[in-house]
Order: C-alpha cells, then structure tokens, then sequence
C-alpha cells in the first residue's frame, strides 16, 4: 500500500512525506493489530533492496538490547542489526521461534549474531537516528494498540446487559474507560510533537520527544490492554475475545526501541 516509502522523495518511488505523516499511518496499523516487523523494513526503505515496496521483509536487532532476539524469522528477508558503530545488514540466520511467544501474533527467536559479520549499510549516526525514529514509530504503534483495545472495550460495554442496564452506564466501568481515553489521547499528543521535532530538528531535543512519547505510549497501550480486558470480565480471559491480543502486543513493545524504565531514567537526568 506505499506505506513504507511514505518519507522517501517521489523520485525514488516515494510519497515525500514526513514522520508526521507516517506515525499517523503507524497508529492505524497498531489499531488493526497489522503483525510483521513494520517498523523495520519501513526503517530499511531506501537502504534495503525491496523494502520500500513491501518485496522484502526486514527484521531488527540491537546490540543494546539484553537479549537478541528477533521478531518474524521464519518471515523475514533481511536483518540488520542497529549498533554503536553503525547499521549492519545480515541474512537472517536460521532460528527455531519460541514455541509459546508471548504475542501469538509475533513470533520470535533468539539469535546469535555479529554486527561486523554484515555489510554496513549506515554510519553511527544514521543507527542513532534509526533508534530514536524507531521509538517514535512504536510509541504510534502503542498508541493504536491503546485506542483499539479502548475502541473493543467501548463497544462491548455499549452492548453488555447487567441487572437491566448497560455495563457502560456504571460510574465504575465509566471512569475505568474515561482513564483510558486520557492517557491515550496524551500518549498520540506526546508521539505527534516528538514526530514533528524529527522532521524539523530545531524545532525541540528529538531524544527527548522520543522518550516522553514512548514512555506515554508504553503506559496508554498496557492500561487500555488490561481496562480492555477487566471491562470485557469472565470473557476478557479467553483467547476467543481480541482483548488479549492488545495487551500481549503491548507488552512486546514496551521492549524495543528502550524500556519504559531506559527512556524514564534518560528523561530524569535530562531535567
């Protein structure tokens, strides 16, 4: 559908847009609850031979993280690894996926795997930037997840019937659903303003935007998860209502691009 050229020049086949632009893709596609390493193969578009089309699929990792693991490896064309010392283009090295992942809809595995061993296809500064769109991409992601599990739980309090009334007219269910829509509405603020600092740089400090909007986003997506989840009561815990799925994709994206508790500390020695 284009959405992965969306920053590229028209030239190139892009749209010329800007992150603006794209995070408000990106949140549409976390409502939906759209699987695959999105964030990674639009990251690659331009660097990676068909990525910007969709042809390829690129999967991330960075050295940063605690654990290398890798999302879709039975999916994924390509991967490059985010270091210190720049970006680094491997094949995807072969790896059996967790059995029970904790996204049924995001299948990972454990990899072992060096930076040096692939082609460097970016710079140390082209990788710091790819980490902080990165979390500005999934801070938008976080925010549709948030307002999709807000959207299910709304509906189904306007539906389910309790001693003659709807759940939603009860001031409990009422403040756990207005609790939600509030954070999820700072949390799309928060990644807005941090998606227009990085098209425009002077405009703000686009690691501190980045932070505060993952932070928000990582908080909004969890919360509405598990509102989502206790709104929709007995059936909230079966795997045949979507509840879960938003919460179990939220917990999966609180652990890349920085944890809450990465972007918190930065954020405190920042002020």
């Amino acid at each position: 559908m284009g959405v992965f050229a969306v920053t590229l020049p028209e030239e190139d086949g892009g749209m010329g847009l800007g992150t603006a632009d794209t995070v408000i893709l990106f949140e549409e596609l976390g409502r939906a609850l759209v699987p695959g390493p999105v964030t990674g193969t639009f990251l690659a578009a331009g660097l990676v031979p068909g990525a910007a089309e969709g042809d390829a699929v690129v999967t991330l990792l960075d050295t940063r993280d605690a654990l290398q693991v890798i999302e879709h490896p039975q999916d994924a064309d390509h991967l490059v690894v985010i270091d210190d010392g720049g970006l680094f283009l491997l094949p995807v090295p072969q790896a059996d996926p967790a059995s029970l992942p904790l996204d049924p809809l995001t299948p990972v595995a454990r990899v072992s795997v060096r930076a040096e061993d692939g082609e460097r296809i970016g710079t140390a500064e082209d990788a710091a930037r790819w980490r902080l769109l990165g979390a500005v991409l999934t801070a938008s992601l976080q925010v549709g997840a948030a307002q999709g599990a807000l959207d299910l739980a709304v509906r189904y309090a306007k539906e389910r019937m309790q001693f003659d009334r709807t759940i939603g007219s009860f001031q409990a269910v009422k403040h756990l659903l207005a609790e939600s829509l509030v954070k999820t509405d700072l949390a799309r603020a928060a990644t807005l303003v941090a998606a227009l600092v990085a098209d425009d740089p002077a405009s703000g400090d686009l690691r501190e935007a980045a932070s505060t909007a993952k932070l928000l986003a990582d908080d909004a997506a969890a919360g509405s998860g598990r509102t989502g989840i206790q709104v929709h009561g007995g059936m909230g815990f079966t795997w045949e209502v979507l509840a879960h799925l938003y919460l179990k994709r939220a917990w999966v994206q609180e652990t890349v691009f920085g944890t809450a508790g990465d972007h918190a500390e930065h954020l405190a020695a920042a002020f």
